[in-house]
């Protein structure tokens, strides 16, 4: 996203410009594009061959919503459609047979939503409401095959936000980091599903949304990257794991491009990290953190750089649906897919 001062040079149409001032200026190729072959990157990287697979295309437009899987489906939820209304509805790719379907819609329309999947219950803990991005702690889950959405309890007082990085962990989902309106939150929530309860852990090193977050096989948390506000012009670099005791986070190596709203997933022995923003630009860098060496890896970039969504793994492949090529208001209407072998 680009700071205040610069959609403002920039004119209607950029990022994170007041969302009232836009124009719907979304334009999309009419056919899907297969990924052309690119040569990865580094001593560590994957072979030459790309792993990025053929475009698929979107229900519609969408930036900023949340994203999870749910078995072998990708649900894409609110966020911003082709004409910069902020909708709540609840697409859901199938991986199998290529269909789309939806499910009812969500009870909010919001964007930057903390969504997570467990058991396959969707569950939508916090975002930022209207164009204003005023944060919401209002939590729901919409168990396997129901018709709609049940309460939950919301988020503590004074602590709701969105653009959270989301860790599900069952029976715990971790609601780490994010934004309350254009304002970074260091803290880190802990929703305990069987007791509908929230707690806190260790509040970050530092503030930052839109980060990147999984949990290792060995139990601790690691966050790589953000942003220092909710706009993409203090794009962090920094990756933090929380100690095994759960008192206190510590340093491990860098992301080699500071960014944040990656899309992110464990695969095996890699933290992969694809996408996101940085500055005035929207990225196609691909990354992958080998976390019993501590090292990254640099791997075959997008087939098209991608700002403003999240990712959903579902087997061996890493969903990333719409969002935007580019830092501006104009929602894409594909997907990209990329495999881990």
């Amino acid at each position: 996203m680009l700071a205040r001062e610069d959609a403002d040079r920039d004119g209607p149409g950029v990022y994170d410009a007041p969302v009232r001032a836009l124009s719907p200026l979304f334009a999309t190729p009419l056919i899907a594009l297969a990924a052309c072959g690119s040569p990865a990157h580094g001593p560590d990287a994957q072979p030459d061959a790309s792993p990025w697979g053929a475009t698929v295309a979107l229900p519609g437009p969408r930036l900023e919503p949340g994203v999870a899987a749910l078995g072998s489906r990708v649900a894409v939820i609110d966020g911003f459609d082709a004409g910069i209304a902020i909708v709540s509805h609840v697409d859901v790719y199938d991986t199998i047979t290529g269909a789309w379907s939806t499910l009812p819609d969500a009870p909010v329309a919001w964007t930057h939503v903390d969504v997570a999947s467990v058991n396959g219950a969707l569950y939508l803990l916090g975002g930022l409401e209207g164009k204003d991005f005023t944060p919401s702690g209002a939590a729901w889950v919409l168990d396997p095959d129901a018709a709609t959405w049940r309460k939950l309890a919301p988020m503590p007082a004074g602590l709701e936000r969105g653009a959270a990085a989301i860790v599900a962990a069952p029976p715990r989902i971790y609601v780490i980091g994010g934004a309350i309106a254009t304002t970074a939150v260091a803290t880190v929530l802990v929703y305990d599903i069987p007791t509908d309860t929230w707690s806190q852990r260790p509040d970050l090193p530092s503030p930052r949304s839109h980060a990147a977050a999984t949990l290792l096989p060995d139990g601790s948390l690691l966050v790589a990257g953000g942003l220092r506000t909710l706009d993409s012009t203090q794009p962090m670099a920094d990756v933090v794991r929380l100690a095994l005791d759960g008192t206190a986070w510590e340093p491990r190596a860098a992301m080699p491009t500071a960014r944040g709203g990656c899309a992110y997933a464990l695969f095996g022995a890699r933290f992969v990290c694809v996408g996101g923003e940085a500055g005035v630009d929207a990225l196609d860098v691909t990354e992958a953190y080998d976390y019993a060496h501590d090292r990254w890896e640099t791997w075959a970039p997008m087939p098209h750089a991608r700002a403003g969504t999240q990712g959903a793994r579902v087997g061996t492949r890493l969903f990333v649906p719409g969002g935007a090529q580019e830092i501006a208001y104009r929602p894409d209407g594909f997907m990209d897919v990329l495999t881990v072998e």
